[in-house]
């Protein structure tokens, strides 16, 4: 018994050795250790080790751990040198392999892989046998990761987890909460910064808003030029069927630009159309030939700074813990006492009321401090979050909705106080801002600088007010969007199993005894140092498996 544990010791260091050095596609392989196959002649298989062939093609798969966090770990120390974090740099080794020079060739080529994926790889990768291979099983990866962001998680995180996992393929970053851009992440793919602000909602549902200031700092003061200052939106829609991990369907990608040139023309059509309404008196000294400092013609009191939705959660926070104090005072039977103090902590970070649009209303522009909670998405929210307690659903779902309405509140009470906003509100009274018709005629016919000076003289601007697009407007093929219909990605377990047997052809035989090879002597090890050393049988497996791993002819350099 001792001499064959040594044996065991010494082949399976050996062998693992051995296979790590010739090639990176085993760096690949090595993460696949839950796989399971149809078993060959050659594969030794001791008892108790068991295969699931309706399992097989995924597991097929190497499998990556959905991690915002990890995903986003792209840090610059003072050194400037960037530095990836370990599951940023696992995700970006797969999606580099995805082929084109572009997002938008990216992402067509990852829709048209669903259909023509052998083709693409004969054509991309020729003869050579490692990128073949290669390239297929990124494709896969592709696949299968962005099945699991979008069916393993709820509305709010699969969203951030989305974002994360598009800026990985990109090569860019992620840009933190309010830092005075509407951009949600950079692109880098093209060689240049493009700021991108993405929207991922249910196809018939999809509304693209935001911060109407913020998007013409962006417009009048780029931080990024990658676009000659424009900035880009990428606004997917989803169409599924099916509960949980048993969802499938696919996302609709779109692209579009605002620009200078364009943004009151498409804003003007918008339910939000007031926020381009320019003042007379601006419009006509622009007209005139002034190209700075139009605004001051206005007189108006300096704005007041207006809180931002990170500077608003604390407020939200302290009002939800006295929510619940105050529900657990009053009936100590109320199942709201389960909400301690660290369960409130976890319970604000899942919640992520200051990013989390989805528990809104619809029909509201999701300004924190300003718009109200839809109690149906938030009673969702907490039932999908608090599954095992349902006692706690209705007073939870209760003390986060007036929480919210305790800020709004507080907001409203300020702004009242406001000199500015009277101003502002006696102007529109007397009739000194141009209709949104004329305002868009005026704004065309001047020039570049002066289109500046309009934008921030413009009612949104002045009053911080927000802007949204329906999703007839914010896919429209022709003027004044030209939105670009990218392609479309089909997700679930059974359209990604789909896609690997189409590629069978390309993983050959050999890849397919690695794998399986693999997970024999992965599970004949747990199963023989579990069982304390005493099942020969299992020891001999992983010793023909490890050797068959070794032998096999793709994990020899090319002569």
């Amino acid at each position: 018994m001792s001499d064959l544990q040594q044996i065991l010791r010494e082949e399976y260091e050996r062998t693992m050795l051995d296979i790590m050095d010739p090639t990176s596609l085993l760096k690949m392989i090595e993460e696949i250790m839950e796989i399971q196959t149809p078993l060959t002649e050659e594969a030794s298989v001791p008892a108790g080790v068991e295969f699931d062939p309706q399992e097989m093609l995924l597991k097929m798969i190497p499998d990556i751990e959905v991690s915002e966090i990890g995903w986003s770990d792209v840090r610059t120390p003072d050194e400037g040198a960037e530095i990836k974090g370990p599951q940023r740099q696992l995700l970006e080794n797969y999606l580099r392999n995805i082929q084109g020079d572009g997002f938008e060739e990216r992402i067509k080529s990852v829709a048209q892989f669903y259909s023509t994926g052998s083709d693409m790889i004969e054509e991309q990768a020729g003869g050579d046998r490692t990128q073949r291979i290669v390239q297929a099983i990124s494709y896969l990866v592709f696949y299968k990761t962005l099945t699991k962001v979008i069916t393993n998680f709820n509305a709010s995180s699969a969203g951030f987890s989305f974002e994360s996992f598009l800026a990985a393929l990109v090569d860019g970053y992620q840009i933190p909460a309010n830092t005075g851009t509407i951009a949600d992440y950079i692109d880098r793919s093209t060689g240049t910064d493009i700021p991108v602000s993405l929207k991922l909602y249910r196809k018939g549902g999809l509304e693209v808003g935001g911060s109407y200031t913020d998007l013409v700092n962006d417009l009048v003061n780029p931080q990024y030029a990658g676009i000659n200052g424009a900035m880009r939106y990428v606004v997917c829609t989803k169409q599924l069927s099916g509960d949980g991990l048993e969802q499938e369907g696919q996302i609709n990608f779109y692209q579009f630009d605002f620009t200078l040139d364009n943004v009151m023309e498409i804003l003007a059509a918008s339910r939000l159309s007031e926020v381009i309404r320019l003042p007379q008196v601006v419009v006509s000294s622009l007209s005139a030939g002034q190209q700075a400092g139009a605004t001051a013609l206005l007189n108006l009191p300096a704005k007041e700074k207006a809180l931002s939705a990170e500077e608003l959660t604390p407020l939200f926070t302290k009002a939800l813990a006295q929510e619940i104090e105050a529900a657990a005072e009053a009936n100590p039977d109320n199942p709201i006492t389960q909400i301690d103090e660290d369960a409130l902590k976890k319970l604000i970070d899942a919640l992520n009321w200051e990013k989390n649009d989805d528990i809104f209303n619809n029909s509201q522009d999701k300004v924190r401090g300003n718009e109200s909670l839809g109690k149906t998405k938030v009673l969702n929210w907490v039932k999908s979050s608090y599954k095992e307690l349902p006692e706690l659903h209705v007073p939870l779902r209760d003390a986060i909705v007036t929480a919210n309405a305790a800020v709004i509140a507080s907001q409203k009470a300020s702004a009242k106080k406001s000199e500015r906003n009277k101003q502002i509100e006696d102007m529109i009274t007397q009739g000194e801002f141009l209709s949104i018709e004329d305002s868009t005629r005026q704004y065309g016919l001047l020039g570049r600088a002066q289109k500046k000076q309009a934008l921030l003289a413009s009612l949104g601007y002045l009053r911080t007010y927000h802007f949204a697009l329906n999703e007839r407007q914010a896919t429209n093929p022709g003027p004044p969007t030209n939105t670009i219909d990218l392609g479309s990605i089909m997700v679930g377990r059974r359209m990604v199993a789909q896609v690997l047997d189409s590629v069978r052809g390309l993983l050959n035989e050999e890849v397919y005894e690695i794998f399986q090879s693999l997970k024999i002597l992965s599970d004949s090890l747990n199963a023989f140092f579990a069982g304390g050393l005493k099942n020969d049988a299992l020891a001999v497996a992983a010793v023909d498996n490890a050797e068959n791993i070794q032998s096999k002819e793709i994990l020899q350099p090319d002569e």
